[in-house]
């Protein structure tokens, strides 16, 4: 396709092992779910994003925290029991990136790093598995209700 990377796409954040990465480095679609420890909603949509990373293939799913203390960032997600992949921002250079203004935000990219949409709010699982039904539909394998 003509579409290229969006400056989002090169921005690094840092996984659980330190190490650094961006959206670019991943291979395939990667929807990325921006939340911060403090932000109610961004809590309880985690398990719905974890449920349907688990349930999903084709499309890679991780969670960017944004703002806190990367070591509370860190130890809060599995604390939940949440499973899927977690980074750091702490400071939230990628929402910048992205002009977010609200979170939880979830951004979805295709497999060249392009910005396909930017969700604003919280989402259940039923929302997100139909966004990446109808935003990856050649893609999206596994499980659909």
């Amino acid at each position: 396709g003509s579409s290229s990377p969006t400056a989002a796409a090169q921005v690094a954040f840092t996984g659980a092992d330190g190490r650094r990465t961006t959206i670019a480095d991943i291979d395939g679609p990667v929807v990325v779910n921006m939340w911060a420890t403090w932000c109610q909603p961004c809590v309880r949509e985690m398990p719905a994003f974890d449920t349907v990373a688990a349930t999903t293939s084709g499309v890679t799913i991780i969670g960017v925290n944004i703002f806190d203390e990367p070591d509370e960032a860190r130890s809060f997600a599995p604390d939940l029991g949440v499973q899927y992949s977690q980074f750091t921002d702490p400071n939230g250079e990628l929402s910048t990136a992205l002009a977010v203004t609200g979170y939880p935000a979830t951004a979805f990219f295709d497999g060249d790093g392009t910005l396909l949409e930017l969700h604003q709010g919280e989402l259940t699982e039923q929302e997100l598995r139909s966004s990446l039904r109808r935003l990856y539909p050649d893609t999206i394998q596994g499980s659909t209700p």
